[in-house]
């Protein structure tokens, strides 16, 4: 039986329609931890993006943060760091300056933006809550990038870019991280911590950003409002996030029994 289970937040925990993570799904999670069972969320937002999810009340045994480079305890403290390398840095810097794509730079508790004012903005402002203030970018190291860029312009910008990966999580833009990141590595981390097998973790998601995660996991379940790609990676394609996706899979694969709801 799974003893460990990563939840993505966006379309996942969290309604795209409402910007709130939905009642029963709240209530099961709540009740998986009950029964002993480890939460995680594995998300491609980044520490300080995290409040702005809408997560309060919710108890979670850590955190795999920007695509699972930062890990955190259930306290939010820092027991795993993986910072893009340098040529990456020097690369992302570089780009920075020339204001074009708009780019958002993260580094352990710093963050900066390359621009503002446009749709991709406010877009970017109204889903993740936010936006990074505008100003120069300091040298910090860097855990995480965000670039808003669409499907056909994310090759060009991969191929600037050495010793960095892409990981899309919309239409509208990519997080970059190190290239021998990703969620998967975060998943490992708090398998070690745990003591658990691979086997025994169960990983939700609904984005291109989860596919890895979701082969990964000894079982992964992919949201019904998710992409193509998470579908095909899952075990089991489950409801909406919000149609109850989260706790009618718990239910289907016997985390949760019948009834556990009242």
């Amino acid at each position: 039986m799974f003893k460990l289970a990563f939840f993505d937040i966006d379309g996942t925990l969290l309604s795209h329609r409402t910007h709130r993570v939905p009642p029963r799904t709240r209530r099961a999670l709540a009740a998986l931890r009950d029964r002993e069972v480890r939460t995680v969320v594995a998300t491609g937002r980044h520490p300080m993006e995290l409040d702005a999810a809408r997560l309060d009340g919710m108890v979670f045994d850590g955190f795999a943060a920007a695509n699972g480079q930062m890990c955190l305890d259930g306290d939010r403290r820092l027991f795993m760091g993986r910072p893009i390398p340098r040529e990456g840095v020097a690369a992302l810097a570089r780009i920075y300056e020339q204001g074009e794509p708009l780019l958002w730079l993260f580094g352990e508790s710093t963050s900066c933006a390359n621009r503002a004012g446009d749709d991709s903005f406010a877009m970017a402002e109204q889903a993740g809550g936010v936006p990074p203030e505008v100003g120069p970018y300091g040298g910090d190291a860097l855990y995480q990038a965000v670039a808003f860029v669409s499907v056909d312009q994310e090759p060009a910008l991969a191929a600037q870019l050495p010793g960095c990966s892409l990981h899309r999580w919309g239409s509208e833009g990519v997080d970059i991280i190190a290239a021998d990141g990703g969620k998967v590595e975060g998943m490992r981390a708090f398998l070690s911590r745990f003591g658990c097998a691979r086997e025994e973790c169960i990983a939700f998601g609904d984005q291109h950003n989860d596919v890895e995660m979701l082969r990964f996991a000894g079982m992964g379940v992919a949201m019904g409002n998710g992409t193509a790609a998470a579908k095909e990676a899952a075990d089991h394609v489950t409801s909406s996030v919000d149609d109850d996706g989260v706790a009618r899979a718990l239910e289907r694969v016997g985390l949760l029994e019948p009834g556990w709801d009242g």
